[in-house]
């Protein structure tokens, strides 16, 4: 069995390229004896977590990669798998798609009590598997979550760059230099920013073309609507087609903030079913609720709901043939997807976004490049993130400095 286990670990590792590592592998704690990195379908977490085995391991017999869906694994169990390495070799394993196996959390346990000199990784497709299920883990494990490419990344991985991150209080404040930097480097930075948008979100896109992407982007979240999410929740078929039409419903929505009464209606949903579709599709990053500060947690009244990330508006809207996305949603769909993670983000009946930076309180406005300053007229630290702008002035800063905040 080891040796079958060991073909597929060499196969694996081989390709994986070591030019490039993501944001989040300076932030883990890789001396930690049991670490979970989980996100969305897509993200880079099995590459992340394979560059950390060639740095430090690069032997088979110091570092096992396995996936829990290997039909060995399944047959075998894992932690008679795992086991049977232990009694031979290792320092570490690593154990891909864990939320694919069977109670997993009992058998990681089980080997996280068993040998105390070891350590775990563990890695689930899903967001959505790995939080339910966390339980007794929850004490032992450090969990991480990856998102995907920022704008920074993206213009990294795609020209070859090193260009760094800033906290948003640097961008507020010296945006103008860091735009000129940028485009003195990158002169098609808008389009950058466009095929970004449309394309560039998950690593995948690299090693496929752009109308590819899009058909492999709508498999995915098909797969995290009728695999991830009911692997979860005992979910009838009807609820996950009804679950795909709230996402159809988002892509061509007109605007983000949405009624409740008009979405159950669409959906001929409950107001609770509702809410729980909502709460999976946010955990499933599918989705993203944005409430207004101090609003009831259960409540969407006058919340923003926006898709995840802009990639998400095409795909979706692509197998509908729908002819144009909502430019406003994209813009602050992206927004969203660069910021909510760092800073906490709300809506309100004044602008676009507050957002709590380290110092202060920010307001936020997302437009187009005629849009002006007047809606943010007489409140504090009001700030304007313009798309379609290389550079800004005072308040007013481009749109596309908000993906160098990862």
């Amino acid at each position: 069995m080891l040796s079958d286990l060991f073909a597929v670990h060499g196969r694996v590792v081989a390709d994986i390229p070591t030019d490039f590592i993501r944001y989040l592998s300076d932030r883990i704690n890789w001396k930690h004896r049991l670490i979970g990195i989980v996100g969305a379908r897509g993200s880079g977490k099995t590459t992340l977590v394979l560059q950390h085995y060639k740095r430090k391991y690069d032997s088979v017999e110091k570092c096992l990669y396995l996936s829990a869906d290997n039909p060995l694994i399944l047959k075998t169990g894992l932690y008679e798998s795992v086991d049977e390495y232990f009694k031979y070799y290792g320092e570490c394993v690593i154990i891909d798609e864990v939320h694919k196996y069977p109670d997993w959390s009992q058998a990681v346990k089980a080997l996280y009590d068993s040998y105390p000199g070891k350590q775990f990784i563990i890695l689930g497709s899903s967001m959505v598997n790995i939080l339910h299920e966390r339980g007794d883990l929850s004490r032992r494990m450090l969990t991480y979550t990856l998102k995907g490419l920022s704008f920074r990344e993206y213009l990294n991985v795609t020209y070859g760059q090193h260009w760094t991150a800033y906290p948003f209080e640097n961008i507020v404040q010296d945006h103008l230099s860091i735009s000129r930097k940028l485009t003195r480097v990158h002169s098609t930075i808008l389009r950058d920013f466009e095929t970004y948008c449309t394309t560039g979100y998950f690593p995948f896109f690299l090693s496929c073309a752009p109308n590819d992407y899009l058909q492999l982007l709508a498999a995915v979240i098909e797969k995290v609507i009728y695999e991830d999410i009911p692997s979860t929740r005992p979910l009838q078929t009807l609820s996950s087609l009804k679950m795909k039409k709230l996402l159809a419903f988002l892509s061509m929505s007109t605007i983000p903030t949405l009624s409740t009464a008009s979405l159950t209606n669409e959906l001929d949903v409950s107001r609770d079913t509702l809410y729980e579709f909502l709460d999976l599709l946010q955990r499933a990053e599918l989705a993203t609720v944005v409430a207004m500060a101090n609003k009831n947690v259960r409540s969407i009244k006058k919340s923003k709901i926006l898709l995840n990330n802009p990639n998400l508006y095409y795909a979706i809207s692509s197998g509908l043939w729908q002819s144009s996305v909502e430019r406003g949603n994209l813009r602050e769909s992206f927004f969203s997807s660069q910021v909510s993670h760092i800073h906490p983000l709300h809506t309100s009946e004044c602008v676009d976004f507050s957002l709590c930076g380290q110092k202060c309180r920010y307001e936020i406005e997302i437009g187009g490049p005629d849009k002006c300053m007047k809606q943010l007229a007489g409140l504090q630290n009001g700030l304007l993130f313009k798309d379609g702008a290389e550079h800004g002035a005072g308040p007013q800063i481009p749109l596309y400095l908000a993906g160098f905040l990862y």
